[in-house]
């Protein structure tokens, strides 16, 4: 046998053991907790009803925001990721997802769906997710240690389908962590987001 068959058979063999070693991970690691978001049940009453039918489009949002990790700033410019736990659902998607629910619970809009579902809808929600983050040493932290989460969406109401900007708007809000760990951050994200 020749030294190069010797040295690919004993390369095939190690990529092999090497194979199995990274498959068996996958069932000995416990999986990451997901998390996700709850929409506002309780939407004040006294909304003035409208008959318009409204599609809600996933926001525009920066890369290191559109993925499902969640996103942590611990310094003035640099963006990072929590290690024990990710959202349901990448960032846009679960944000749309909200906004949806958000209108169903207010009950003064006729009928709101997704734009996932290619409706024929009167007006068109769309947005950028400027901010969805928990900011480390904030201003306003509840603790030393503790995050703020600064969630900032920029939404335009589009009139359909002429596509005319009727109205817009940037919604900005700030919500301490009232702890430092994912389960309290998540809680704050909650709450920021509604």
């Amino acid at each position: 046998m020749s030294r190069n068959l010797r040295l690919l058979r004993l390369f095939t063999v190690l990529g092999a053991a090497l194979a199995v070693a990274a498959c068996s991970k996958l069932f000995t690691e416990t999986p990451r907790p997901l998390y996700r978001l709850s929409a506002p049940a309780d939407i004040g009453t006294g909304l003035p009803p409208t008959k318009a039918q409204i599609v809600i489009d996933a926001p525009y949002s920066p890369e290191g925001l559109e993925l499902r990790r969640i996103a942590v700033v611990r310094a003035s410019n640099g963006l990072d990721y929590l290690a024990d736990g990710d959202w349901a659902d990448r960032t846009p998607a679960m944000i749309r997802a909200v906004l949806v629910e958000a209108f169903e619970n207010s009950r003064a809009v006729a009928a709101v769906g997704p734009d996932t579902l290619d409706l024929r809808a009167d007006f068109e929600l769309d947005g950028d997710l400027r901010h969805f983050e928990a900011v480390y040493d904030s201003p306003g932290g509840a603790a030393a240690g503790t995050p703020t989460v600064w969630v900032s969406l920029a939404v335009k109401l589009v009139k359909i389908p002429e596509h005319k900007i009727l109205a817009q708007t940037i919604i900005n809000a700030h919500e301490p962590a009232a702890a430092n760990a994912t389960p309290q951050i998540v809680a704050a994200f909650n709450a920021a987001t509604g």
